[in-house]
């Protein structure tokens, strides 16, 4: 008997957390007389680490601990690869421990989530800037998009301190990125719904790779206001220029 919506509630308690989106509530009626030793152990695995990483988006040193404890648990079950991720988030969160365990386990995991696993383990024991942006870009493309942004996040404000403008920039391309794909995964399809008619307009002229000027005379408005609704667009898609928005629009109509 495995507690599929025992999962399924601590998932989207995550996913509500991580995306600040309200979503309703599952139920489900529940066998009183049913006891947690009759579900799958790796069910409840999923299950404490969907709700331990909610709880560190705001209280990550109660979080972390047990985290590592998660981690030894699965070991213990013969799960090491499971281990390793509740280290990783562990370890994200500052836990020694946890990065240790990371650093002597994560090789034995093969494939691009050992590559991840690696590159996180490197990144939190040391104080290298590119090993975080090379953690942040195998989280990309593993697709652990919200590790991605919490790495160059890190990476950006490390970066900015250290007065590195070439690793700055590489971080915010990557947080750009991964904030992207939270965002249009989360609520892509309600955001373009809500886009004003000249939003629409303004931005068919960019993919078409109209200036300021001549989008302006279409929609009657001169170009600096043009550009400010640009700027506004920027920062509601988490992007940077031109070129990104036409990225940003090129999915779009890809989806």
């Amino acid at each position: 008997m495995v507690d599929i919506a025992g999962m399924a509630r601590s998932a989207q308690s995550l996913s509500a957390s991580l995306t600040q989106q309200r979503t309703e509530v599952i139920s489900f009626p529940v066998d009183a007389e049913a006891e947690a030793s009759r579900h799958s152990w790796w069910a409840s695995f999923e299950a404490r680490l969907f709700d331990l990483q909610t709880l560190a988006q705001t209280s990550p040193g109660p979080a972390a601990p047990q985290l590592y404890e998660l981690g030894a648990w699965a070991e213990e079950h013969g799960a090491h690869t499971l281990a390793c991720l509740a280290w990783l988030e562990a370890g994200r969160l500052g836990h020694e421990w946890a990065i240790g365990s990371l650093s002597a386990s994560a090789g034995r995991v093969d494939g691009a989530l050992g590559r991840l696993l690696r590159a996180a383990a490197q990144a939190f024991s040391t104080d290298d800037l590119q090993a975080l942006i090379t953690a942040a870009r195998e989280a990309l493309l593993f697709g652990a998009v919200v590790l991605c942004a919490q790495l160059s996040g890190e990476a950006r404000k490390r970066a900015v301190a250290a007065g590195d403008a070439a690793v700055t920039k590489e971080a915010r391309i990557l947080l750009s990125r991964s904030r992207r794909v939270l965002d249009f995964d989360a609520d892509g399809e309600r955001f373009q719904e809500n886009l004003s008619e000249l939003e629409h307009s303004i931005i068919t002229g960019i993919v078409e790779g109209r200036t300021s000027a001549q989008i302006g005379e279409e929609v009657h408005l001169s170009a600096r206001t043009v550009e400010w609704h640009l700027g506004r667009l920027y920062r509601r898609v988490h992007v940077a220029n031109r070129q990104e928005l036409r990225e940003v629009v090129t999915e779009w109509l890809r989806n």
